[in-house]
């Protein structure tokens, strides 16, 4: 009896029930002990505890077969078949005419994919990718028992689900639009938005003019926060940031840190959007501007030495502090300037820490829907947060591109547009700013309108696509693939070339006439410098597109190689003219990073240029005259440019090792031709045969290009000391991010001389020197502009 029991109970028993878990520790996925009516991590959270009770099986199965109905009533209608009666009197599917073509689309016909293409369809799937992007962001907000809005995901044990009535009001009082396509006509009788975002408009551009006007008498309260300098020496470095650096990335929201300055006491040195350590980094950040114009240059630099140490002083002693939105903009404007003075590891950890901060701060998410929960967020700080957003965006893409690393701040953008609404700035004239005005004369400048609005936003969408560049093109996998998976990763790179094409030229398409600079028609007196710097990086982000398929290439035949290769001398060219515009007209000490940047990959360029006149291959006709690819000149800027940005070194450091490894290997050749080794000859009867190459290598092969790596040991030898040509053209010594550097701390240094590139791109995450091949030599180029149509 009792090992019948035992039978029972090891076979036929039924299994234990499983315990049910409340809602709220299933949302955020911690252990739940069932208790009734409470369980105990809902207690400690002193939240509502609820059990969702779990649908009945014929509820699910009844939900089952309404989906298989319509999906069955909307196939019948979509097919484009018509009903007929038979002779037994039942409706049975009747063929038309023109035989419907099936394509191998998991088995839907042509007018069922046209179905899923139509206007009706997109704009109802619009619809809900914008319910889904609501409900996503949602998901992120979390309010804590003192009502304060928090940014934690439903995963954290911080979480809190708001409670349904903010839901509601988030819901009912944001931009409806976006997330009920019918708000619109249920508002017909009411205010529209156009005419509330006037009212804002309004009310920022007057706030910002009146800022404006008491600015002078905000920079006089300046002593009473910062004694470093004095009241004269500080207004003149901001005159300096508000010029040179500020319209670029716009980190600060001038009108609110002039107010803030201006309230600003020894008892209370912070205000929302001013703090003591952000007006110090500005002034050490602007401080090598001061160096280089004024004629005392070795007092100025004890200054700029004072300021920098009291920059990092006061930024150290921030860190400590609650997360702020000025503690954000002094990470970023530390970054910058340690970038520009060669500090690679600083400028990546202050970076990284302002997007943190910015993210604890949920300045990721699109802030006019923050509104249905935060009830003090006025216009101004809906305006400070989208900017500060994508002033983190495009900073990210930067410091990316300098250093070689992947793109660290990479957050939704499709519900955050770059649109502003203080334009203030956009018609305020802009002149460049040398200093006192008791120095020396200066070159005579018409103030232009600045446009710093609709550049930053031009600004904004094309550090869109380099983001895609970088994560898409330049992207590297850490694990060894099959061949089969390199095929397919080769593939890829391939579709996303295509697709960024299409997108750089939109951006272009679509540039404000005031931005777009014609090369052919350049003026004498160049544009302010935010301009001319978002022109140059416009055609550096054409140059990283088709650069990988251009430097691994051995032949040029091919009309995608062909095409690749032109658009790269012409964007060269390109950057050659704009570079020589900035120059003539404002000098090389007031160049930016990013500049200097663009200024290296047109060196890389020019580089590959001068190999290939040497060589014995046909490479495509160009009109770009060969002055504008001349090395000299890039190398010019990038000397002159590093007396104020020592970080500028490395990249004319690496120029220089490659063009000497070119020079000493034809030397090296050339003197091989003209005094042979004896031993080199084969020798047949007791004489050597002459070292004559063959007559397709009679040209001037002793100018071959280096070839390093593999592709030195594999090249094979003819006719003693001549060789065939090597299959690259060997850029390998130029990466296109001369910044990159893999540290592994002080202790333990790398052979930077004998790693492998593959070792710091399988790290740092972005290949500096990936070749890629077209797939299709017959590819259609309609998504390219050349020539004068590219300028």
């Amino acid at each position: 009896m009792d090992e019948a029991k035992k039978s029972t109970k090891g076979h036929g028993s039924t299994p234990s029930r499983r315990r049910a878990i409340c809602s709220n520790c299933r949302r955020r996925k911690s252990k739940c002990d069932s208790r009734q009516p409470q369980c105990s991590t809902c207690i400690a959270h002193n939240s509502h505890c609820h059990y969702d009770k779990p649908p009945s099986l014929a509820y699910v199965r009844s939900l089952e077969s309404k989906i298989e109905k319509l999906l069955q009533e909307r196939s019948a209608s979509s097919t484009g078949r018509s009903w007929q009666t038979n002779e037994d009197g039942e409706d049975t599917p009747r063929k038309s005419d023109s035989m419907t073509v099936v394509s191998p689309h998991e088995g839907h016909s042509l007018e069922d994919i046209s179905d899923l293409s139509s206007p009706s369809y997109q704009n109802l799937e619009a619809s809900h990718e914008r319910k889904r992007d609501c409900d996503r962001w949602v998901s992120e907000i979390s309010v804590d028992k003192h009502g304060s809005v928090c940014y934690h995901n439903p995963t954290s044990l911080f979480h809190e689900a708001p409670l349904n009535q903010s839901h509601t009001a988030l819901n009912t009082g944001r931009s409806n639009s976006e997330c009920n396509p019918s708000h619109e006509i249920q508002l017909a009788g009411q205010e529209s938005s156009v005419q509330q975002n006037d009212k804002i408009k309004l009310s920022l551009v007057s706030n910002a003019a009146a800022q404006r006007r008491f600015e002078a008498m905000a920079v006089e309260k300046m002593a009473a926060v910062q004694n470093e300098v004095s009241s004269e020496v500080a207004s003149e470095l901001l005159k300096f940031h508000w010029c040179w650096i500020h319209p670029m990335f716009q980190f600060v929201y001038r009108p609110a840190f002039t107010r803030g300055m201006a309230l600003s006491s020894p008892n209370q040195p912070e205000t929302s959007y001013f703090s003591e350590t952000l007006l110090k980094v500005l002034l050490a950040h602007c401080a090598r501007f001061r160096v280089q114009d004024r004629p005392d240059q070795d007092s100025a630099s004890t200054v700029m030495g004072a300021l920098s140490h009291q920059a990092h002083l006061s930024l150290a002693m921030k860190i400590a502090s609650p997360s702020s939105i000025p503690t954000i903009q002094a990470l970023l404007q530390q970054s910058a300037r340690e970038v520009a003075f060669g500090n690679s590891s600083q400028a990546w950890l202050y970076s990284g820490m302002a997007f943190r901060i910015a993210i604890d701060l949920g300045i990721h998410l699109p802030p006019e829907r923050l509104r249905g929960y935060v009830k003090n967020l006025a216009a101004e700080d809906i305006e400070i947060r989208k900017r500060l957003f994508w002033g983190c965006y495009t900073w990210d893409k930067a410091i990316s591109l300098y250093l070689g690393r992947m793109p660290a701040f990479t957050p939704a953008v499709e519900s955050n547009d770059p649109v502003f609404m203080d334009d203030f700035t956009e018609n305020d004239p802009w002149q460049p700013y040398y200093g006192s005005e008791d120095l020396q004369t200066r070159p005579f400048y018409s103030p232009q309108k600045g446009y710093m609005i609709s550049c930053f936003t031009a600004l904004c969408k094309l550090s869109m696509i380099l983001s895609t560049i970088m994560l898409e093109i330049y992207g590297s996998s850490q694990e060894p693939r099959p061949d089969g998976d390199q095929q397919s990763s080769q593939s890829t790179k391939n579709l996303a070339f295509i697709r960024i094409s299409s997108s750089i030229q939109k951006w272009w398409i679509d540039l404000p006439e005031h931005l777009r600079l014609n090369i052919k028609n350049l003026p004498d007196s160049s544009p302010p410098l935010h301009i001319v710097s978002l022109n140059l990086l416009y055609h550096t982000t054409s140059v990283l597109l088709h650069r990988p398929f251009i430097i691994g290439a051995t032949e040029f035949e091919s009309p995608a190689i062909s095409r690749s290769y032109q658009i790269c001398i012409a964007s060269c060219a390109s950057i050659h003219d704009l570079l020589e515009l900035l120059t003539n007209t404002f000098g090389y000490v007031h160049t930016t990073y990013l500049n200097c940047y663009s200024t290296y990959i047109a060196a890389t360029i020019a580089v590959l240029h001068f190999q290939l006149q040497e060589e014995s291959v046909s490479v495509p006709t160009s009109e770009v005259p060969s002055e504008k690819l001349g090395l000299k000149f890039f190398l010019g800027v990038l000397q002159k440019s590093a007396t104020t940005m020592p970080g500028l070194v490395r990249s004319v450091e690496i120029v220089k090792r490659h063009m000497q490894t070119i020079f000493d290997r034809r030397a090296k050749r050339y003197l091989e031709s003209l005094f042979p080794d004896p031993l080199d000859g084969f020798v047949r009867n007791g004489i050597p045969e002459p070292t004559q190459p063959p007559s397709s290598l009679q040209q001037s092969n002793q100018y071959l290009p280096l070839q390093t790596g593999a592709g030195a040991s594999n090249g094979s030898q003819i006719a003693g000391n001549y060789q065939q040509p090597y299959s690259g053209f060997n850029l390998e010594g130029l990466p296109a991010f001369p910044g990159q550097n893999f540290n592994v701390g002080a202790d333990y240094p790398l052979e930077q001389e004998i790693m492998d590139p593959g070792f710091t791109a399988g790290f740092l995450g972005l290949d500096s020197h990936i070749t890629l091949h077209h797939e299709n030599s017959d590819w259609a180029y309609s998504g390219f502009l050349l020539g004068d149509d590219m300028r």
